[in-house]
C-alpha cells in the first residue's frame, strides 16, 4: 500500500519513516504521494576520474576505460576513482571537451554527462521492526528535459538509512545547471507485509549508513 501525504508525514512524526531534515525545514508541502528529494551540498557532487582509471590500465597492460562489472571492489575503486567535478575550463576549446564542470556553487552537465551526487535528506527506516520502504523517482517535469536521476536502483529497503546517492545523467539537448537544494528526485513510501526477517540476509549492505557517495565511513 502506498502512502498518502497525509500518512508519510505521520510516519516521520512517529519515527518510523526517517527523512532529516523534513519537507517542512525546506518550507516545502507534500505531493500527494510523495515528497521531494534535495541535492546536498556542493562537496557530495563526484564524478569519475576516467584518465586516471585509464592510466592506471595502460601501466597493467589493459585498454582504456574498461570495468569488470562482476569483479570490481565498489569501496575501494570509488574511493580511489571518485573525485570533486573539475571548474570550469577557461578556453573554449577545453570547456567543449567538459561534460561536467563546476561554475562557482553551480554544477553545469552537459550533453552526455554523468555525476554522483548525494541528497541533502538522511532517508530510510529503523533497524527493528520496519514495516515501510521507499522508492526514489525522478521528477516528471523535470525528465521531459532529457535528465535522468536515479535510474537504475529505486529502492530503499526496509532497515536502511543513509543519504541517496543519486547517479544523474543528461540524455537531452540542454546544458543543466544544477545547484545545491535544488528538487532533483521524489521519495514515495510503501507498507510492506511484515517485517522482514534478516536471518534470511546473506550480504551485508555495501550502502547503509552512507555518508559520501562511495559508501559508508569505515568502521571504527
Amino acid at each position: 500500500m502506498y502512502l498518502s501525504s497525509r500518512d508519510i508525514q505521520w510516519w516521520i512524526k512517529c519515527g518510523h519513516l526517517i527523512v532529516r531534515p523534513p519537507p517542512e525545514q525546506f518550507n516545502a508541502g507534500y505531493d500527494e504521494t510523495s515528497i521531494d528529494l534535495h541535492l546536498g551540498p556542493i562537496s557530495a557532487a563526484q564524478v569519475w576520474d576516467i584518465a586516471s582509471y585509464t592510466n592506471d590500465n595502460a601501466d597493467r597492460g589493459l585498454k582504456g576505460p574498461e570495468l569488470g562489472l562482476g569483479l570490481f571492489n565498489w569501496a575501494k575503486f570509488s574511493e580511489k576513482y571518485l573525485i570533486s567535478p573539475p571548474p570550469e575550463a577557461a578556453s573554449a576549446q577545453e570547456r567543449k571537451e567538459q561534460l561536467v564542470c563546476l561554475r562557482g556553487s553551480q554544477v553545469i552537465v552537459k550533453p552526455g554527462g554523468f555525476l554522483l551526487w548525494m541528497t541533502e535528506e538522511w532517508v530510510g527506516t529503523p533497524k527493528t521492526n520496519p514495516n515501510l520502504i521507499c522508492f526514489v523517482n525522478a521528477k516528471s517535469t523535470k525528465a521531459r528535459t532529457g535528465i535522468i536521476v536515479h535510474f537504475t536502483a529505486p529502492t530503499i529497503h526496509a532497515g536502511w538509512e543513509g543519504y541517496i546517492c543519486l547517479e544523474i545523467a543528461n540524455m537531452g539537448p540542454f546544458h543543466f545547471v544544477l545547484e545545491p537544494g535544488d528538487a532533483i528526485a521524489q521519495l514515495t513510501v510503501v507498507m510492506i507485509s511484515s517485517p522482514p526477517d534478516l536471518s534470511l540476509k546473506k550480504s551485508k549492505s555495501q550502502t547503509a549508513g552512507q555518508t559520501k557517495v562511495s559508501g559508508p565511513p569505515p568502521a571504527s
